[in-house]
């Protein structure tokens, strides 16, 4: 996991930040759903159930938030989803 983790920089979350809002739908402008860059991040990833992809998605949000809090003009903000 910690290769995977490695791959979250600044510079790929804002990269894959910008590809997924311009597709979000005109009525959500600005906004990309963290699930979006969870998945960007492990596909391809050998996972056969929920119980190994919840420490991978923990240890990939994790590294998202402090990559975002590093680049400047965005904000990481917390939803119910």
């Amino acid at each position: 996991m910690p290769a995977l983790v490695a791959q979250v920089t600044p510079q790929r979350v804002r990269e894959l930040v910008l590809q997924v809002e311009s597709r979000q739908p005109a009525s959500n402008p600005g906004t990309v759903p963290v699930y979006e860059l969870l998945d960007a991040f492990s596909t391809g990833l050998p996972i056969s159930a929920a119980v190994e992809q919840s420490p991978i998605d923990t240890a990939l949000r994790r590294a998202i938030m402090t990559a975002v809090s590093q680049i400047e003009g965005m904000t990481f903000v917390e939803g119910d989803g």
